[in-house]
């Protein structure tokens, strides 16, 4: 039996196979599974449960065959690109909304799980950005909105955020280690895996003279990736998206 985690897939209308390779993904991995975590960004943009268009109807339809084919639970962690996505959708798509830090037993090990751009605290403008629109009450003001208006506005900041990214270096979008100690130790747990910095890489470090783990799970674009744990073992996958 094995967990599954999986993160930044941006499903799109735009990239029909990536989205062709995770229906693909679901179906080859829908036995002897525990759970599936996906940790954030599993669609370019959400503007709000009440849109709805074949692609995300499909995906819910999708998770739902899959989570109902074996008993398998479905969680989300919310992502930079889709942290709007409520109660209303996920039960649509039989997914367990989890909190943006959530700790918990991976077969005997404590492990700690979150999106991740929490983590890039050298990207100051956009932990500016995140406070404003994570804000409850803006959050709320923006649901009553018309559609087409939330459309226009979730794509203007797609768009900004896509176009700043092309000019972020590396030191930017990195990971600051200090957080991510701070956080292993604040829930008591010696692995991290987290997303959004599209990056498929396994980190061992030294803390107080215990060895802690972080595992990115990588992204979804020209290739696919996605970290495997067993009782006995953890292997970070990545193949090509044909």
């Amino acid at each position: 039996m094995s967990t599954l985690f999986i993160a930044d897939l941006h499903l799109s209308e735009q990239h029909p196979k990536i989205t062709e390779t995770f229906y693909s993904f679901l179906k080859s991995n829908n036995s002897n599974v525990d759970a599936l975590y996906i940790l954030g960004d599993l669609f370019e943009v959400w503007i709000g449960d009440d849109e709805h268009t074949p692609l995300m109807d499909e995906v819910a339809q999708k998770l739902t065959a899959y989570s109902n084919s074996n008993g398998i639970p479905i969680y989300y962690i919310h992502g930079n690109r889709d942290f709007m996505i409520g109660k209303k959708y996920a039960k649509q798509s039989s997914m367990q909304l989890l909190p943006e830090h959530y700790a918990l037993d991976l077969y005997g090990k404590r492990v700690l799980l979150m999106h991740g751009d929490t983590l890039c605290l050298a990207d100051k403008n956009y932990q500016k950005m995140r406070k404003v629109i994570h804000n409850p009450l803006l959050q709320f003001v923006f649901n009553l909105l018309p559609l087409h208006f939330r459309k226009k506005i979730g794509w203007k900041i797609r768009s900004a955020s896509q176009s700043k990214k092309v000019h972020k270096n590396n030191n930017v979008m990195a990971v600051t280690q200090s957080e991510v100690e701070r956080l292993l130790l604040k829930h008591n747990c010696q692995t991290l895996i987290h997303g959004h910095t599209h990056q498929v890489a396994e980190h061992r470090f030294d803390l107080n003279g215990t060895n802690y783990l972080r595992y990115d799970v990588g992204d979804w674009f020209t290739n696919y990736s996605y970290l495997e744990v067993t009782s006995k073992d953890t292997q970070l996958q990545r193949k090509p998206i044909i």
